[in-house]
């Protein structure tokens, strides 16, 4: 299977919590807009969420930390 064949899937894990002070999902890191439009979302798209993603979970791990 090539690269581009591969889809890529949601990052939802099942522990969905909007939290009012960051405007992202408790479980994904998501926001309420890329939630909603994941389904239509290219996948060039959803690899820049998903890289968002990674950076806002460090930033929130980091900040956890002080």
């Amino acid at each position: 299977m090539m690269e581009s064949d591969v889809k890529i899937t949601s990052p939802c894990n099942n522990h969905c919590i909007m939290n009012p002070d960051t405007n992202y999902c408790e479980g994904c890191f998501r926001t309420i807009g890329e939630i909603v439009h994941w389904s239509i979302y290219s996948e060039e798209e959803k690899k820049q969420v998903l890289q968002k993603v990674e950076m806002r979970k460090i930033f929130f791990k980091e900040g956890c930390k002080n």
